[in-house]
This record gives structure tokens, C-alpha cells and sequence, in this order.
């Protein structure tokens, strides 16, 4: 048995057929022996007997057995965060990696059953009318209520060109709406930007490998700006390199954020050194879908007292995921900690509380942010 381990920030994403997989971040690691005891051994008794008793031996596919064994593990924990990857999944994990797949371009976050999409700007998804908030109640006719990211990839994933059919309950229509969405290759966005006026606004959809690059891009072009609006409404989070890169083009020094894993150790990730900084007043904007990696580089600003965090409370997600290789072409998805501020918070569960709430969307929110730069909000 093997394992390869992925490190990240990332939110309950569709990334197990929606995105196509989790974010990356190689790290070297491994698991500890196992134990003997006697729950082990209730397991390995089980297999021996379903194995040599069944009366339909030829029936019987192994390897069907251990994936349901392990899928029924990781069922047990009641963590959204946590899954079993099998060989599909897994596979679709890896071409995520470079930031590139075949689908519809949107994420997905899981609350008590509840499935709600959020769009990539510029996505099959986002063109076919798919809006942030919208609830998924069926794929091609099929319900999906209570169905977890793994029920729900098969339906979704799919060939490019090929059309599926997405019927979701907004709360501003009495009745579900339906979308046909013609999945195709995403390249998923990272860093946007524009000069509004003397206030330079900047889009943060995810923190990818590609993050960083192109935020720096960003920054050695800002002119005569005398601020920035930065926008992490949606940001279901990513790597945690990119999180703590990305902080650090804002922030001089200090720590920003701390993990904890089960035995109660820490580990503190600081500011990294960096030739192309910002030291521009700022707002933020946030939201409820705005989470894990935003929420850690939001919380560490607010900490700061670096910028103005604006909008909604976020999503909430403050654990730390990783991916481990369990058969060369399976693996699981586990939480293995939690992440907090630089003042000692726990996102998990509570989210980031904004410094303003604020109610406005789209671009009505960024207009606000315009004119609270400019001292007229």
C-alpha cells in the first residue's frame, strides 16, 4: 500500500465531478503501522467468511468488496469533507492538478444534505444561466437529494460536447428551473483584474499553483492606484502555498495561519519573503460561499488589521484535507485537522464575520466598495 499525499485548503467542492477533482500540493508522508486489534480483525473475519461461505462465490468481486468496505468507513465519520476516491475520481483528481478538465465549471458545498452550486465566471455552467446559490435537486431527471460529491460524480462527469441537465430551486423562483449545460474543457480561472478609476480591482476565484504568477502580474502594474478592492466572493479556497504566497504579497510578517492536527500539535505557516508587495488600503469582499483558502487569507488581513473585510459571514471551512493514495488508482479524501487565524480563531463552523455586513451583490457590492475607498459609503 501506497501513499501520496495532497495538502490544501479547499472547500467541499465539486471536485469529484463538478471541478473534476480536489486541489494538489505534494507533500512526502506516510501512515503509521496499523495496530492489531480486535476491530481490525473483525474486519479481515468478515471478508474470510463473506469470501469462502457465500453461496454465489463467482458472484463475488474483491475489489468491489474492498471499495465498499472502504466507502462505508469513510460514510461512517459524517464529514462532509472527508471521502472515498475511487479510480475515476481519483484519476480526475490528478488532470485537476493542472488547473484543467472536462466539465460544466462550478463548485458545489454540502450542508445537511443540501447541494448548492457556485459557478466559475465564464463556464458552461455560468453561461447556461447557473447562478451562485442555486440548489441542485436533479441531474438528467435523477434526484440527488441526499447524495454525497462521490453519488454525485458519475452523473455529472462526461465527455466534452455532451449535454446534461441540471434542474435547481433559486430562492427568488417559486419553481425549479432548468438548465442544459454542454460540458466542455475548463481552464479554471485564478487572478482577474481592472483599473475603476484610481482603485484597482482584483478577482481571487481560487488559489491554484498559477495564483501567485499572476498576482504579481497584477501588482507590478498598479500605477497611481490609490487602492484595491479585493474579491474573494466565491473563493472556495485551494493550496495552501498558494493561501500563504498570496497573504504574503500583503502582509510584511507574521504568521498566517496555524494548523492542529489529532494529537494537538501545531504547525504555523508564515509570511514568505517576497520582491513585489502592496501595502494599498484595501476592502475585501466576502460571502457565504467564500471559504477555507479565503476565508485563512481573509481572517489573517482582518487579524492584520490590514484591510476592511466586507459582505457576509463565510462558508466555514477551516480544515485541513488531504489525499491519500490507497491502491495506486484509489484513494480517500480526509480531514486531518484544523487551520486557524493569526489571533487564534477557529473557522470551522463559524466562518470569518465580516468587519461591514453588507448586503449588496454582483456589482452593486463592488460599487460600494468603490465608494467606501473614496470615503463616501
Amino acid at each position: 500500500m501506497t501513499f501520496r499525499i495532497k495538502v490544501l485548503l479547499g472547500t467541499i467542492l465539486s471536485m469529484v465531478g463538478l471541478l473534476g477533482s480536489f486541489a494538489l500540493g505534494y507533500f512526502s508522508g506516510g501512515v503509521s503501522a496499523l495496530n492489531s486489534d480486535e476491530n481490525l480483525s473483525s474486519i479481515v473475519t468478515a471478508w474470510q467468511i463473506i469470501t469462502t461461505e457465500y453461496v454465489e462465490p463467482d458472484i463475488i468481486d474483491q475489489a468491489a468488496l474492498a471499495e465498499a468496505a472502504i466507502k462505508g468507513m469513510m460514510d461512517e465519520l459524517n464529514d462532509p469533507h472527508s471521502v472515498y476516491l475511487n479510480a475515476e475520481d481519483y484519476q480526475a483528481s490528478l488532470e485537476y492538478d493542472d488547473g484543467q478538465y472536462v466539465g460544466i465549471g462550478a463548485t458545489v458545498q454540502i450542508e445537511d444534505g443540501v447541494i448548492t452550486l457556485i459557478p466559475y465566471e465564464g463556464s458552461p455552467a455560468a453561461l447556461a444561466g447557473i447562478q451562485a446559490g442555486d440548489i441542485l435537486l436533479e441531474v438528467d431527471g435523477q434526484s440527488v437529494d441526499g447524495f454525497s460529491l462521490a453519488d454525485l460524480s458519475p452523473l455529472v462527469r462526461g465527455e466534452k460536447g455532451t449535454l446534461i441537465t441540471l434542474k435547481v430551486e433559486r430562492s427568488i423562483s417559486a419553481q425549479p428551473l432548468l438548465f442544459n449545460v454542454t460540458r466542455d474543457e475548463i481552464l479554471i480561472p485564478s487572478v482577474s483584474s481592472e483599473m475603476m478609476g484610481d482603485i484597482a480591482y482584483i478577482r481571487l476565484s481560487r488559489f491554484s499553483e498559477r495564483t501567485d504568477a499572476e498576482l504579481e502580474q497584477v501588482l507590478k502594474n498598479l500605477g497611481d492606484a490609490k487602492g484595491i478592492v479585493l474579491d474573494l466572493r466565491g473563493n472556495p479556497g485551494g493550496l495552501v502555498s498558494s493561501v500563504i504566497n498570496v497573504t504574503s504579497r500583503f502582509v510584511s510578517s507574521g504568521v498566517v495561519l496555524t494548523t492542529v492536527d489529532n494529537a494537538g500539535n501545531s504547525e504555523e505557516y508564515k509570511i514568505v519573503p517576497k520582491a513585489v508587495t502592496t501595502s494599498l488600503p484595501m476592502v475585501v469582499l466576502v460571502d457565504q460561499y467564500s471559504a477555507s483558502g479565503s476565508e485563512a487569507l481573509s481572517g489573517a488581513l482582518q487579524d492584520y488589521g490590514r484591510a476592511t473585510i466586507v459582505g457576509k459571514t463565510t462558508y466555514g471551512k477551516g480544515s485541513v484535507n488531504r489525499t491519500f493514495d490507497v491502491t495506486g488508482n484509489t484513494g480517500i479524501y480526509l480531514t486531518i485537522g484544523r487551520w486557524y487565524t493569526p489571533n487564534g480563531r477557529m473557522i470551522e463552523g463559524q466562518g470569518i464575520t465580516p468587519d461591514i455586513e453588507l448586503e449588496l451583490a454582483g456589482d452593486e457590492a463592488v460599487n460600494w466598495a468603490l465608494n467606501f475607498m473614496h470615503g463616501e459609503a
